[in-house]
């Protein structure tokens, strides 16, 4: 099993959340705010447990999510076209994504993951209004993933 940890981010306030699932995995910072475009900006997860692969998701309103970036613990990726980079501390156990020169078409959902993903499905994904929340859930089997406040 993995742990997945989500990152609203908008232009503006980004809210974050984790789930712990087999693996912890939990973001860094209780928000990432940008009141300007054209910043840098990074997201920071925290893990625990043995892992064979880093994941970085983002997903935009009314698609599924989609891997933008995908790294061992003992190496670095990039993604210039996307202004993306990505990098993980083995010691102590943290992933990192950068987006560099922030831009309006970088409003979205950010998730950290840790392979093999959640679902193993990323379609099975989807946002389900209960109480004030958002949560995501496996489709088929209504578990929570993951709750935003």
């Amino acid at each position: 099993y993995t742990t997945f940890a989500m990152y609203n981010y908008q232009m503006f306030q980004a809210s974050i959340c984790c789930k712990v699932n087999g693996n912890v995995i939990r973001p860094n910072q209780p928000s990432v705010v940008l009141t300007e475009g054209r910043r840098n900006v990074t997201l920071s997860c925290n893990y625990s447990g043995n892992v064979r692969n880093l994941q970085w998701y983002r997903q935009y309103p009314g698609s599924k999510p989609e891997n933008i970036i995908f790294y061992t613990e003992s190496s670095n990726q990039s993604e210039p076209k996307l202004r993306l980079y990505a990098v993980a501390d083995k010691g102590i156990k943290r992933m990192n994504l950068s987006i560099y020169s922030t831009e309006l078409d970088d409003s979205a959902l950010y998730y950290c993951a840790l392979e093999p993903t959640v679902t193993g499905n990323t379609t099975a994904l989807y946002k389900n209004r209960q109480s004030g929340h958002t949560v995501i859930t496996k489709h088929y089997q209504n578990v929570p993933l993951c709750t935003i406040r």
